[in-house]
């Protein structure tokens, strides 16, 4: 099945899965080679990349970044063996730890999979690094919150930010690897740039008019959603009314990700009021 191919400046192309979750990956083209961002779930659709890339990219790809350690962002890592791969330190050790086995059970459900081995970055950093390549400087940024290990490219010359797992049609953080105040935080500090264009991890792209109501409305929900399930506690719902609380409540739409924005809307909730439930049993009890 054809990926789907967006021009989003003159020399950055963002591709968009068509057979998992609309997850997006970008590259960008200098005279000196290409800077690829993260790749897509399978083989077949990576491949259709490297043709493509092969046609504006004559240099070839020299870099790609892994934005986050999720299988859905890296498999395809291993297809392009020249190019450095670089990636937080957090990625690399929840490579280590998890990628092997999880691929290994994938590998079950998937045929494709098997031609698929885990790529693990040689090149890592801790807050941030920068890739200068001909005409482009891009910039890697940590930002936590959907995990420890996520990080944000930004095109300076394409006024283009590709915000991994960041930003999504929905804030997902159903994890026990997410930080809900870290999330919070990385989001505000994409105002600190000047952007006409976010590449969401999955999803729609975000374009000029849509760039800061995106952020902030992002924000909210987090706010929203931790509020919801700290009143609800307090009044003693029950788990099925926290969950009457559909993703439409919070002025967003079910359709995006086929769907998927209302299941993990649903985990969210499931996730925080679990998590509160248990903070406040460790909470000391009056005398």
């Amino acid at each position: 099945m054809a990926i789907t191919r967006t021009r989003v400046a003159d020399d950055t192309w963002v591709f968009t899965s068509a057979l998992y979750a609309e997850v997006n990956a970008g590259l960008v083209v200098s005279p000196e080679g290409g800077i690829l961002i993260d790749t897509l779930p399978f083989p077949s659709e990576t491949k259709q990349i490297i043709d493509f890339a092969a046609q504006v990219c004559p240099a070839g790809v020299r870099y790609l970044i892994n934005t986050i350690s999720h299988a859905d962002h890296v498999y395809g890592s291993c297809l392009f063996p020249e190019a450095e791969l670089i990636a937080h330190e957090s990625a690399r050790d929840l490579l280590v730890r998890y990628g092997r086995k999880a691929l290994e059970e994938a590998r079950e459900h998937t045929n494709e999979l098997l031609r698929v081995e885990i790529r693990l970055p040689k090149i890592i950093f801790n807050e941030g690094s920068v890739i200068r390549l001909g005409d482009k400087t891009v910039h890697i940024m940590h930002a936590p919150g959907p995990g420890p290990d996520v990080c944000v490219v930004h095109v300076r010359e394409e006024k283009v930010l590709f915000a991994s797992d960041l930003m999504m049609p929905v804030p997902v953080i159903a994890s026990p690897l997410a930080d809900i105040e870290k999330f919070k935080q990385s989001l505000h500090s994409l105002h600190e740039f000047n952007l006409e264009t976010i590449v969401q991890g999955h999803g729609d792209i975000l374009l000029r008019g849509e760039v800061t109501p995106s952020i902030e409305e992002g924000i909210k929900y987090l706010n929203e959603i931790e509020e919801l399930v700290d009143r609800l506690l307090t009044e003693g719902a029950t788990r099925r009314e926290l969950l009457s609380n559909d993703i439409e409540k919070f002025g967003r739409n079910r359709i995006p990700l086929g769907g998927l924005v209302q299941n993990f809307h649903q985990a969210n909730l499931v996730y925080l009021w679990e998590k509160a439930k248990a903070a406040r049993r460790r909470e000391p009890q009056p005398a």
